[in-house]
């Protein structure tokens, strides 16, 4: 998730430096696969040319594998069908589902390589989660859901290789507090933690949680990172 060192620079690091943004709906309400690449510097690149994927919204979208992404799941459905991210930034074909369909949901990375989708819409306020392989391949629903059920949340990681999932909703009541849950480097994701702080928010559209010195915003829609080869 950090930015690189350029090649030319005495110590090189690895991690991410570029992004693309994804998806979403627009004037008319009308969904879409588009992409916008972008830079190590910022700039975002206009829509890519090839469209792939289905069009959709109120999906999430993570790296794996240190220098790739994924987009999944989504509506109008809901549906589970994922999408893989090159480390060019080429957005490959559906992915047959895997995992309970649902949409604004969220995801972040883990454990360097590694990727979860976590929490989400059915119908219904949900916690499950799905864990992403370092070669990109989504599990089947974890066994064990922990936390309160809740949609329009989001994540993003921390101390390099954990996460946290963060705010939210339910049908219940239009904010449920500033409940997080951790999520340790083996993919396992804890409990509320107890001492919430911050205001409580939400939106269908997700909170935005920025990865400090990373590459991963969620904007209109939302983004994944991946690196170019040097």
């Amino acid at each position: 998730m950090f930015p690189i060192i350029p090649a030319n620079s005495v110590t090189a690091a690895s991690g991410n430096d570029e992004g693309i943004f994804g998806y979403g709906s627009h004037a008319g309400a009308s969904y879409t696969a588009a992409t916008n690449l972008v830079s190590n510097t910022g700039v975002v690149a206009s829509d890519q040319a090839a469209t792939t994927g289905t069009v959709r919204q109120s999906l999430a979208g993570t790296q794996y594998g240190g220098d790739k992404g994924i987009f999944g799941f989504g509506e109008p459905g809901p549906i589970a069908v994922t999408n893989k991210v090159s480390n060019t930034g080429v957005v490959a074909s559906d992915t047959a589902g895997v995992g309970t369909a649902r949409n604004t949901l969220a995801a972040c990375s883990y454990g360097d390589d590694k990727g979860i989708f976590g929490f989400g819409n059915t119908g219904s306020a949900t916690a499950v989660t799905n864990l992403v392989s370092d070669a990109g391949v989504v599990a089947s629903d974890q066994a064990a859901t922990t936390g309160t059920a809740r949609y329009g949340l989001s994540a993003c990681e921390y101390g390099g290789d954990k996460g946290i999932f963060g705010f939210g909703t339910t049908y219940s009541t239009a904010g449920i507090g500033s409940i997080t849950n951790l999520v340790s480097n083996a993919g396992v994701v804890a409990s509320d933690q107890a001492a919430t702080t911050g205001t409580v928010k939400w939106d269908w559209r997700h909170v935005l949680m920025v990865a400090i010195k990373a590459s991963l915003v969620m904007v209109r829609m939302l983004v994944v990172n991946f690196q170019k080869p040097i």
